[in-house]
């Protein structure tokens, strides 16, 4: 049997949301940001992606530097999703990731929501994924693993922060926590980053206290980069997106000022993610990395 996973490549972005600065906007022009993501080795952004005018621009700038985007949307119904697949389609994307603005009360009224989304997906050529997100639909961990069971082919995008805090996972999880994360990432084709605690969203990773907790989601990464390895599907990128965002998720002094350096964080949250691929027995001797 042929090895699926050659000619796979892993790409690391950039979220355009972490490059705000503690009081919340871009402290240059978009031009320049990108500029400096670009010139950092990143190998994408990712972004709001469905208004046609920021999206062409965004679009424009981005191709200039060889970036790829992930597009982010918020959509509340079924409906709300055509317009951004064709403004999407038009402009092209890495892939298209759903945070979903709706908070049904039944697993019934949730299903039903998905499935329209998912036959909309199919008219397009990249991936729609769903993201694992607090005040979403995927709010709660059982809820979203109860979803699944329904919906086996939904593809999600794992942003774990969201779990650990919610549900206040221990630092030790037990059985049930780690099979029930493994099971999000078995069918999660792509990670938002970020290291939370069971109390705080988002921890400075370089504090050595938080060694712990990087360990942690280093290793829920890691099984989630293999697993998605050994799926041998068409789909031949995976994604990693750092997303260590300003207040009120990164933790302030009593200034209101960041207590560490996101964008150097950002650079070593890129250099780890790219290592656990290449810690994969599958992966850098059989795929490309960008």
């Amino acid at each position: 049997m042929p090895d699926r996973s050659r000619n796979r490549e892993f790409v690391v972005f950039q979220s355009m949301w972490a490059m705000h600065n503690d009081q919340g906007v871009l402290p240059s022009s978009l031009e320049s940001q990108l500029a400096k993501i670009a010139e950092a080795g990143f190998d994408g952004i990712t972004d709001h992606f469905y208004e046609p005018v920021a999206v062409r621009e965004l679009s424009r700038l981005a191709n200039s530097f060889g970036l790829q985007i992930e597009g982010q949307l918020f959509p509340q119904t079924v409906d709300d999703l055509q317009p951004a697949l064709e403004v999407a389609s038009q402009y092209g994307c890495h892939h298209l990731t759903i945070q979903a603005d709706s908070r049904p009360r039944s697993l019934k009224q949730a299903v039903r929501l998905v499935e329209g989304w998912q036959r909309l997906a199919e008219q397009v050529d990249f991936p729609v994924l769903v993201e694992t997100h607090r005040y979403r639909l995927t709010n709660d961990l059982h809820f979203t693993l109860d979803l699944l069971k329904e919906l086996p082919d939904l593809k999600l995008l794992a942003d774990l922060s969201h779990y650990v805090v919610g549900r206040e996972i221990p630092l030790s999880p037990g059985d049930d926590d780690q099979q029930q994360i493994q099971s999000i990432l078995r069918n999660s084709w792509g990670f938002h980053g970020r290291v939370a605690s069971c109390e705080q969203v988002q921890l400075p990773i370089s504090f050595p206290q938080h060694r712990p907790w990087v360990e942690l989601f280093s290793e829920w990464w890691k099984f989630g980069i293999e697993d998605w390895l050994g799926r041998g599907e068409v789909f031949g990128s995976l994604s990693f997106t750092c997303e260590l965002g300003p207040p009120p998720y990164a933790i302030t002094d009593r200034f209101g000022h960041d207590i560490t350096d996101r964008w150097e964080e950002s650079l070593l949250m890129k250099d780890m993610a790219r290592q656990l691929w290449c810690d994969c027995p599958r992966s850098c001797s059989d795929a490309e990395i960008s």
